[in-house]
């Protein structure tokens, strides 16, 4: 005699447990097909990567170039470092990472290393030039300014660049500043007078010494208005042009 079985689920169960639990294997189920679906079937087909591009070429080309390049791949452009190169020309690129022909991400920041210009270079002869022409011949060449001396000179007008340290024409590394020595023109064989009323006799005397000139004869003066030590009157008027080495005679306040 045939036996017939049956499955009794318990309705509670059915509806609280096995069903929800079905749902979510089939949810799971949609979305891992759709990625699959997204992630890998699809690039095979169209055979490329909507977010992966690949890195152009850019060394040897000019930084901004290279900038514009790697734009419109959907790239940017980080400058790693600056370095000196013989062979390629200041301002250009010398390498990059990742290589030309890698995949990346869009937006991905590509390093390069830019050229500073070779590493030796020789001092331009900026003689009998202008402080400001020197300084832009210099630059033109990848050299900055040092030091700036100026000195009397009986032979070149002022403002004119004497000579160089190191001298022009001498190879150097581009990293070294080059001082430059300026005339200041012909050294002055007169001074103006300063005006010395109403300051202390130290600060009177430094004046004095700072314009080539000599103190004279101090002499004192009751003056009960003024500090005392303060300069009443000079022998010679402020503004006067004389002969370096002229002594001023002064007259200073005191209180008796």
């Amino acid at each position: 005699m045939k036996k017939n079985y049956t499955l009794s689920i318990n309705a509670k169960f059915f509806w609280k447990v096995l069903l929800p639990g079905l749902a979510i294997v089939i949810i799971v189920g949609m979305v891992t097909g759709l990625l699959i679906v997204d992630q890998v079937i699809m690039p095979n087909i169209v055979g490329v990567n909507r977010d992966v591009v690949e890195v152009p070429k850019i060394t040897g080309m000019a930084l901004e170039h290279g900038r514009e390049t790697l734009y419109k791949a959907g790239l940017l452009t980080e400058i790693r470092s600056k370095e000196y190169d013989d062979n390629i020309k200041e301002g250009s690129i010398i390498s990059q990472s990742p290589d030309a022909g890698s995949k990346v991400k869009k937006n991905r920041k590509i390093a390069v290393t830019v050229s500073k210009g070779k590493a030796l270079g020789v001092i331009p002869d900026v003689r009998n030039l202008s402080e400001r022409q020197a300084r832009i011949e210099l630059k033109k060449n990848g050299f900055t300014v040092g030091k700036i001396k100026k000195v009397f000179s009986e032979e070149k007008p002022i403002d004119v660049i004497i000579n160089a340290f190191p001298e022009s024409g001498t190879t150097i590394s581009r990293d070294m500043e080059v001082d430059l020595i300026v005339s200041k023109g012909p050294k002055p064989t007169s001074a103006e007078v300063p005006n010395l009323v109403g300051e202390s006799i130290t600060e009177a005397k430094k004046k004095i010494e700072e314009s080539n000139l000599a103190v004279g004869k101090i002499s004192y003066q009751n003056n009960t208005s003024l500090l005392p030590g303060t300069i009443v009157s000079q022998s010679i008027s402020p503004g006067t042009s004389v002969p370096f080495e002229t002594a001023i005679n002064l007259v200073v306040s005191v209180m008796r």
